[in-house]
C-alpha cells in the first residue's frame, strides 16, 4: 500500500457518497472471508480516525483534500454532472477559514498519508507499526 493508493480509496469513498462530512461515515459491518483484502471504501474513512485520531490536524487535512478532489473529479465528468451540489469546498477555501499556509496543509496532508499506509502495510504483514 502506497501513499498514492491511499489518496485514491479516500477520493473514490468520498465519490461514491457525495453528501458525506468528514466524520460522518460509520464502519462497515461485514468482515471479508480473506484478512488480506482490502477494507471497504468507507472503511478508509474510519482507518484514517483509528490511526491519525478523529480530529487530528492530519486526517482533517487529508480528508479535507480527498473530499475537494471528488468534488472537483465530479464537476469534470461528463455523466456525473448531474450531481452539481456537491458540498464543501476547495482547499484554498478551507486555508483561508482556517488560517493555515497552503504549505502547512500539503505537509500535513502528506504526513497522514504516508502514516495510513504503513499502518495498513504493518496490519497486513504483522509487523508492529
Amino acid at each position: 500500500m502506497t501513499c498514492a493508493d491511499v489518496e485514491r480509496w479516500l477520493v473514490a469513498a468520498f465519490m461514491a457518497f457525495t453528501s458525506s462530512g468528514i466524520f460522518s461515515v460509520r464502519p462497515n459491518r461485514l468482515q471479508p472471508n480473506d484478512p488480506q483484502e482490502m477494507r471497504a471504501t468507507f472503511d478508509w474513512i474510519v482507518f484514517s480516525a483509528e490511526i491519525l485520531g478523529a480530529a487530528s490536524p492530519e486526517r482533517i487535512a487529508l480528508l479535507t483534500w480527498a473530499r475537494a478532489k471528488a468534488r472537483r473529479r465530479i464537476r469534470r465528468h461528463r455523466r456525473l454532472r448531474l450531481l452539481r451540489e456537491v458540498p464543501g469546498g476547495t482547499v484554498t477555501d478551507y486555508c483561508a477559514e482556517v488560517g493555515v499556509q497552503r504549505r502547512t496543509f500539503d505537509r500535513r496532508r502528506k504526513r497522514a498519508c504516508h502514516r495510513l499506509a504503513d499502518a495498513w502495510n504493518a496490519k497486513v504483514t504483522g509487523t508492529p507499526e
